[in-house]
């Protein structure tokens, strides 16, 4: 039996708004928190898929992380600037390919990714002291199938 038959289903409307509100809570809140490191969210997406992907060990693209972190080439460029002008990441050359650069943390980079992480951390046991332990894999799921592209 589907469970959803078991429950009122809202309105596309207001499934859309309510995933648009939760996700500018945090967002908001998260910026907040991020002010004193000099950070928006963005950029802290930045720094943590670059930490993710293990920067040192050779970087991400610009492609690489527009597409992973849903962010468009200009915005991304604009933001890397940014980033490299606040010495928390760098450009190098690909190796595969020189006409292509790829991101790196840089070592400041790191200390405020580590830090920023933590923040992170903070918000999502918030966010997870908010549901019943059997919910948070549901709603994971939920939620990671809402953000896969829609046109599927």
């Amino acid at each position: 039996m589907d469970r959803r038959s078991d429950m009122t289903d809202p309105a596309p409307e207001t499934l859309t708004e309510l995933i648009l509100r939760a996700s500018a809570q945090v967002s908001s809140t998260l910026g907040i928190r991020l002010k004193p490191l000099g950070l928006q969210v963005d950029e802290m997406r930045v720094l943590h898929a670059l930490n993710a992907s293990g920067s040192a060990a050779g970087g991400l693209s610009m492609t690489e992380l527009s597409d992973a972190l849903v962010i468009g080439g200009p915005t991304l460029t604009r933001m890397a600037d940014r980033l490299v002008s606040e010495n928390l990441v760098y450009r190098a050359p690909d190796p595969h390919d020189r006409r292509r650069v790829r991101l790196h943390l840089t070592d400041t980079g790191e200390a405020c990714a580590a830090e920023a992480a933590e923040i992170v951390a903070d918000i999502q046991q918030m966010l997870t002291a908010r549901f019943a332990e059997l919910d948070l894999d549901d709603l994971s799921s939920a939620l990671a199938r809402t953000a896969s592209p829609l046109d599927d």
